[in-house]
């Protein structure tokens, strides 16, 4: 074999259609084959670009210099291609939406926005769009809790299968877009950005930091109150700098819960170093119970088990935002521990019954309103209703 051949490592990164497997090419092309419920697939990770910048009307321009080659070098996609839409509900109609368009100052002036209310963004990620299966859930608990505002960031063009790190580099051009549209929001309705709460699933969530905190040194005035991180994407942002990854420093409060970290042989689509004020590590934040374990994975993938390898790529990631939103309206609290690890915690060495010192957490929705902060754990359900008593 050539010396110049790649080989990728069995990489999850197919949040909804299934998992990766290793070939080798002898060229400078990395393809991956997708094992799906259906036929394989492949995934093209391209030779990394050379350093330039590109500009685009409003949104500004995008250089791929370092930090900002986090994606193999990657740049935006143009805002024609991504086709970005804004999907706003209200108190006054929950299910039937309104399309509100930074460039359209009238969309703004004529809608159903109350700026006295919570203003709560649902941002997806990865293969998912406006229809995926939790949105609605989580909008319809999110008016069941109290009055508000929900925003609905589809940017399903820009996240499509096969090029995760167009994915990737998209979210910065998405994250700006959305910055964009709620300044506006701010300037014509007077909505103040601490009332702003972004809840973004795996790529969604680093989108709400950027629109947050656009250039990574914005005034805390213009911060948004609050970002929730929903298993926050792994892939081309672990261990990266702060600028290009969601980060405690983008917004007031930032909460995260971790569920799919495993880093062995490189899966897990989560990631798993802390990016929050308090960080959630629910079952060790890498597998969840209920869900396929790794070995079954590799097993799976090996052995040609399309259907067991599926049901892994998505189960643990998808947990979080099943997680976030039982906690919405549950009356069990999710009540997490400080503890320096997970072997630690399911030992009984964290455990502290009256939560004192620096004070326990509680997990999704409810979490501001907790002493605690930092890195905590918790032990979830395998079914539904996840939370139970620890």
């Amino acid at each position: 074999m050539a010396s110049r051949s790649i080989l990728l490592l069995v990489f999850v990164i197919n949040y909804s259609s299934g998992s990766l497997v290793p070939i080798e090419r002898e060229d400078d092309t990395t393809i991956a084959v997708l094992l799906t419920t259906s036929s394989p697939q492949t995934i093209t990770v391209t030779p990394t670009r050379p350093n330039t910048t590109i500009c685009f009307d409003i949104v500004g321009c995008f250089n791929n210099n370092d930090p900002f080659n986090n994606a193999n070098n990657e740049l935006p996609q143009s805002p024609d291609f991504i086709n970005t839409h804004f999907l706003l509900y209200t108190s006054l109609d929950e299910t039937i939406p309104e399309i509100l368009n930074y460039t359209d100052d009238s969309t703004i002036k004529n809608s159903k926005i109350n700026p006295s209310l919570p203003f709560r963004i649902i941002v997806h990620g990865f293969t998912n769009n406006r229809d995926s299966a939790w949105i609605s859930p989580l909008r319809q608990e999110l008016f069941k809790k109290d009055p508000c505002n929900v925003l609905v960031v589809d940017w399903e063009h820009g996240a499509k299968f096969p090029f995760y790190q167009n994915a990737v580099a998209n979210t910065r051009l998405v994250g700006k877009q959305l910055a964009l549209l709620i300044k506006k929001i701010h300037d014509i309705s007077g909505l103040a950005f601490d009332n702003v709460h972004c809840i973004g699933h795996s790529l969604g969530s680093h989108i709400c930091g950027y629109a947050s905190n656009p250039d990574d040194n914005s005034n805390d005035d213009t911060k948004f109150g609050r970002i929730s991180g929903l298993d926050p994407a792994g892939p081309f942002f672990e261990g990266k700098n702060k600028a290009v990854r969601l980060d405690k420093g983008d917004a007031k409060f930032v909460d995260s819960i971790h569920t799919n970290t495993e880093v062995a042989f490189g899966l897990g689509l989560g990631m798993k170093e802390a990016c929050g004020h308090i960080d959630f590590y629910a079952n060790g934040g890498t597998s969840q119970p209920g869900c396929p374990s790794i070995g079954n994975l590799i097993s799976s993938v090996l052995g040609g088990q399309s259907e067991s390898a599926y049901e892994q790529s998505s189960c643990s990631h998808g947990r979080a935002h099943g997680y976030f939103i039982e906690s919405i309206n549950a009356k069990c609290p999710y009540t997490a521990f400080p503890c320096h690890d997970y072997k630690s915690f399911i030992e009984g060495k964290c455990i502290d019954p009256p939560c004192s010192g620096t004070g326990c957490g509680y997990m999704g929705f409810t979490s501001p309103f907790s002493n605690g902060r930092g890195t905590m754990y918790l032990n979830t359900r395998s079914t539904y209703p996840f939370c139970g008593e620890q």
